[in-house]
């Protein structure tokens, strides 16, 4: 396991502050953040490529913070794969097996054999990596960063330099890799559909600070400030007032504050929130099958290949709704038609946030 106590670190223009994080062995959790907030640097902090200021870094119940990189049996995989180019796939591979002389040659073969068969990569081992894809050199650099048998895999933007369809193949070599050995995977990545695909736990960090830590499910189907519900694609967040224990939405909507299924406690001097993913919210022509329901006009329509986002205005609000393209061209959508939209208590995502400045 890895825990990540009161860490601080800082340099020029940047700072991490008070970093918490718990991960469980064999867990696979993703770091989430914009550029620039601090992924990176975190990931080197664990690996011991950055000095603390201040806190503690756990492995495996043992506190590593002081010990050198190579004394923590960690294996960084960076976006770049930092292959050496003088070295055929094969010795980029075995490359770290000369520092870890406590592994016996036939536990290495069998381990050799194993991670080339399940990332394959066994017609290329002669091969330098300029002769390769960049799909193959990221299995090399996975294989060699797993071949040592490392406590902990850390992962910096593992697909980012992929196509489409090089990723999601190397996706799932990754989760098989991680299912086989159970190795705890601490993944930095600013792509949600990597996070849905492979984490189990993720946290969000912005300008060197947790904002918030938990489930995948957690992260972005109940985010905890306006912040974190806008970076993972909540879209529909607005302000609300709360009165009798009710929440007021522009006039247009009372929702029972006691009845929504995550509800936070309440605080003074607090701006409250609520936000909804725009796939929850069912749009349609007639009446809906839902707990609230709303009428309102589109006001625009786009279309990616993969849904159709329609945006409908509602007084002075304006909802984001996702829809398959055979739903949107059953309803027959277009610009200025009015609509219904509707979504469902379960699916309303409460966020209190403490005001700036004095309490009035």
């Amino acid at each position: 396991m890895i825990k990540l106590e009161d860490l601080e670190l800082s340099f020029t223009g940047f700072s991490l502050q008070n970093i918490n994080i718990s991960i469980q062995k064999g867990e696979f959790f993703a770091l989430l953040g914009p550029t620039g907030s601090g992924k990176t640097v975190l990931l080197e902090a664990v690996a011991g490529l950055q000095r603390l200021k201040n806190g503690n870094i756990y492995i495996n119940n043992y506190n590593v913070t002081k010990l050198k990189p190579e004394q923590r049996n960690i294996s960084i995989v960076y976006q770049d794969y930092a292959l050496f180019p003088n070295m055929t796939v094969k010795q980029n591979i075995t490359y770290g097996l000369k520092f870890k002389k406590d592994l016996s040659e036939s536990r290495v073969n069998k381990k050799f054999n194993m991670l080339v068969d399940m990332l394959n990569i066994n017609k290329i081992l002669n091969r330098y990596p300029q002769n390769i894809s960049g799909g193959e050199k990221q299995r090399t650099a996975l294989a060699r960063a797993l071949i040592i048998e490392p406590d902990i895999l850390l992962l910096d933007e593992p697909f980012s330099a992929l196509d489409i369809n090089t990723k999601e193949k190397v996706q799932l070599e990754i989760k098989k890799i991680h299912a086989a050995l159970n190795t705890t995977i601490l993944m930095v990545t600013h792509n949600f559909n990597e996070v849905f695909s492979l984490a189990q736990k993720a946290a969000v960090i912005k300008n060197g600070m947790i904002q918030q830590t938990g489930s995948t499910e957690e992260i972005f189907k109940m985010p905890n400030s306006k912040f974190v519900a806008n970076f993972v694609g909540m879209k529909n967040i607005f302000p609300v007032k709360l009165a009798n224990n009710r929440l007021i939405l522009d006039d247009i909507l009372k929702i029972d504050y006691n009845k929504l299924s995550h509800v936070p406690g309440h605080e003074k001097n607090s701006d409250y929130y609520i936000g909804f993913r725009p796939e929850d919210i069912v749009v349609g022509n007639k009446n809906l099958q839902a707990d609230f329901q709303l009428d309102g006009v589109i006001t625009a329509v786009t279309n990616n290949g993969i849904f159709s986002e329609v945006i409908i205005k509602i007084n002075n609000l304006s909802f984001s709704a996702y829809l398959t393209p055979n739903r949107f061209f059953e309803l027959e959508l277009y610009e200025n038609k009015q609509v219904f939209l509707g979504f469902n208590k379960q699916d309303i995502n409460l966020i209190v946030e403490k005001k700036e400045g004095p309490a009035a």
